[in-house]
């Protein structure tokens, strides 16, 4: 039995952990001089925090939906849209950066047809002039343009194979049609569907209003009564508005050489077929007879017609109008009426085997983050120069977190320092990461830290790591003791300037508070006070 967790649960994962970013703080937290090993277990978190050297706040506005970088590039192969296909993980867009467009940022594209598998040569060139925003492009592939990627959102916010979904765009969005346009006809047998046949030609009048329209002379006609009856008519004017009837009746005038035909349903000469502004099929219109396709659901309005080659093959369906409110649609290629029986075994006629495809609900571009097939979410902290003043500048860290809802003592900062400053006039008897320690009475140990950074300039020393087994001081998170001299790792006394408490300065971060989500150790990273460090962590869901 099979078993499915569809990519909407994800992307709804996605959506509510994204919206609980922004609604509460979240922080980097850079942790640990020696190594931190981290398992999932409550040890290990605790351990992590208690090596907290520093954090920075995560922004609500670089917190992103993020789907996987797929670039444009010559000779590859997409997979097309289709409703009947699991498309998470394929590579089904692609987005056209700056080497193959001339807009100078990065535009994606999803992918409605590939050509039957072709590669790709020709990038979608982005159009703010195509209404519909569906390129056909050299290569026969067919592209619906998403959206925009600036280049410093690009720069910011990719990270290990993946880019945000940016701009103005709804998250969630309400559906309101009840349902999908049409986005495509595929046909399954292109390659061997056989005997149908089209026609051109041209009008030599207007289009009565009775629906009746007459052909230029042209001997080409098949003189046979109805031959052409229910196929379509398509009409383009010379401004390339088109329209496209179905034909009712069809008689050849054997004397005049021209052809009498009547559409169903609509008046050819008024505009209640075309575009909304368009005046109707005009005097000397092209016109095309081809087969008819049918598009069968509960919703309407989608409108299609085939591509027929000269050898009487459909080898594509021209989708005209895409309709709305299906649910369920099907298609069928109307056999014509006469010379073609591919039931009948002495031919050689193959019926076209097609198959409707139903855009996502409210069609393509409507809901970004499931229909892109969005699982991931980027959280993105980074520290700038003066962010550097306020946090050591000098030694190393091998972990990185993300923590949730940290507390503190006073307003949330934006960064915060964990270490303990010292002012100290012995501070040349402590070392860069020896350890330094209070004791008691009886020779026990009370306090434990790790001297992190040395500031001779101003007589101070920095320690980490101070968050260990011992019992904290009253109505503090700490077990330092301001009344206690410290002592080296050869037992000196290093006593803090007096008043202590006016020569301590302890970090606003509550101790081991915050709920950890992510956890990662490396090699040791050095620090300096040139350093400027970006944390780029994609969640997958």
């Amino acid at each position: 039995m099979a078993e499915i967790l569809t990519t909407n649960f994800k992307s709804d994962t996605v959506r509510k952990f994204i919206s609980d970013a922004t609604a509460n703080e979240y922080f980097v937290f850079v942790s640990g001089i020696e190594s931190v090993t981290p398992v999932n277990s409550i040890k290990s978190k605790n351990e992590f925090l208690s090596k907290t050297l520093f954090g920075k706040r995560i922004r609500p506005e670089d917190t992103k939906y993020m789907i996987r970088y797929y670039p444009w590039q010559n000779g590859d192969v997409y997979v097309q849209y289709d409703d009947a296909v699991n498309l998470e993980g394929e590579k089904f867009y692609a987005i056209v950066g700056p080497t193959n467009n001339d807009t100078g940022d990065y535009r994606v594209f999803k992918c409605l047809f590939n050509n039957y598998g072709g590669e790709v040569s020709s990038p979608p060139a982005y159009d703010p002039t195509v209404a519909d925003q569906i390129y056909r492009t050299a290569d026969n592939y067919v592209w619906k343009y998403m959206y925009v990627i600036s280049l410093v959102e690009f720069d910011a916010y990719n990270a290990l194979g993946y880019v945000p979904i940016t701009g103005t765009f709804a998250e969630d969005p309400t559906f309101t049609t009840g349902g999908s346009p049409l986005s495509d006809i595929f046909i399954e047998n292109k390659d061997s569907n056989l005997g149908y046949f089209k026609k051109g030609g041209n009008l030599s009048q207007n289009p009565s209003p009775d629906g009746t329209v007459v052909t230029t002379i042209d001997s080409g006609f098949n003189p046979l009564q109805n031959y052409y009856a229910g196929m379509w008519i398509y009409f383009t004017n010379p401004n390339q508005s088109s329209y496209l009837y179905e034909i009712d009746t069809y008689t050849y005038n054997n004397v005049t050489k021209r052809a009498i035909i009547r559409v169903k349903d609509n008046d050819p000469s008024n505009s209640s077929a075309g575009l909304p502004g368009q005046d109707g099929v005009a005097g000397n219109a092209a016109l095309q007879i081809l087969p008819r396709i049918e598009v069968i659901g509960d919703g309407s309005g989608a409108r299609a017609i085939p591509v027929v080659s000269n050898e009487g093959r459909i080898t594509s369906i021209q989708v005209l109008d895409f309709g709305s409110g299906y649910n369920s649609v099907s298609a069928r290629v109307v056999d014509p009426a006469f010379d073609f029986a591919p039931d009948d075994q002495t031919t050689t006629d193959v019926r076209a085997e097609i198959r409707a495809v139903l855009s996502p609900p409210d069609g393509h571009g409507f809901n970004l983050v499931d229909e892109l097939k969005c699982t991931h979410a980027l959280l993105y902290g980074y520290i700038t120069g003066d962010d550097n003043s306020e946090i050591g500048a000098t030694n190393t860290y091998n972990g990185v977190g993300i923590v949730r809802e940290p507390t503190f003592t006073g307003p949330t900062p934006e960064v915060f320092d964990n270490r303990i400053a010292v002012v100290s006039d012995d501070y040349d008897l402590v070392t860069v990461n020896s350890t330094i320690t209070q004791i008691d009475e009886d020779n026990n140990i009370t306090f434990s830290g790790v001297v992190h950074e040395i500031d001779p300039l101003n007589s101070t020393f920095y320690i980490a790591e101070y968050a260990g087994p011992y019992q904290n001081q009253p109505a503090s998170d700490i077990s330092l003791d301001l009344t206690k001299n410290f002592r080296n790792e050869t037992g000196q006394l290093v006593q803090i300037n007096s008043p202590a408490a006016s020569n301590v300065t302890t970090s606003a971060y509550t101790q081991r508070t915050g709920k950890i989500y992510y956890m990662e150790d490396f090699f040791p990273l050095s620090r300096n006070v040139l350093s400027r460090e970006e944390f780029k962590i994609v969640f997958e869901f």
